[in-house]
């Protein structure tokens, strides 16, 4: 987990170094992403980023959203994850509406069935990533704000040493000036 989080956090620091990141711009793009990585578009995420970002950022006239950082948050279901969420996407879809009595696997049969009724099932599908896509908006806030705690802390140490070293060669520069003078 602490090196899936390293991943994430130095990939949003190479994008804060490429641009000036306002104050919750990472927060606000990391929630975006985990809320349409939740929701069942496979393999539309990076698409459904830019259509929410672009527009959004044009109204604004400002920059709300990064797209890069959103597109990392949107990673959140992945295909190694996909199976297992979209399953439990289904569990709890089925639970809200009337779906297939087919709860448990039986046979290769099944799954046909599950596949020919696709239907009501990608309804029950997304009625099931409602949750989690409202969970994800705070989690992701949570976790961009994290980010952007941990890249401000790291930016003030940098300023702070850069003054000390400023600091350091003033003072040898007058002790040489007055060995010398």
């Amino acid at each position: 987990m602490k090196a899936l989080f390293k991943r994430i956090v130095t990939k949003i620091m190479r994008q804060a170094k490429k641009m000036a990141l306002t104050d919750g711009v990472i927060a606000r793009s990391m929630a975006l992403g985990m809320v349409v990585g939740f929701s069942p578009t496979v393999g539309l995420q990076m698409v459904l980023c830019l259509l929410i970002i672009i527009p959004i950022n044009r109204i604004a006239g400002r920059y709300l959203f990064d797209m890069v950082v959103a597109v990392v948050g949107s990673l959140v279901v992945n295909p190694l994850t996909m199976v297992p969420t979209y399953t439990l996407y289904y569990f709890i879809g089925c639970r809200a509406i009337a779906c297939s009595a087919v709860m448990e696997f039986q046979s290769e049969d099944q799954v046909h069935q599950v596949i020919g009724t696709l239907g009501s099932g990608a309804f029950a599908i997304f009625i099931g990533s409602i949750p989690f896509m409202l969970v994800g908006w705070p989690v992701g806030y949570w976790i961009g704000r994290q980010i952007e705690r941990f890249l401000e802390r790291r930016v003030a140490l940098r300023k702070s040493r850069m003054v000390a070293a400023a600091r350091e060669r003033r003072r040898l520069g007058r002790e040489v000036a007055t060995e010398n003078g």
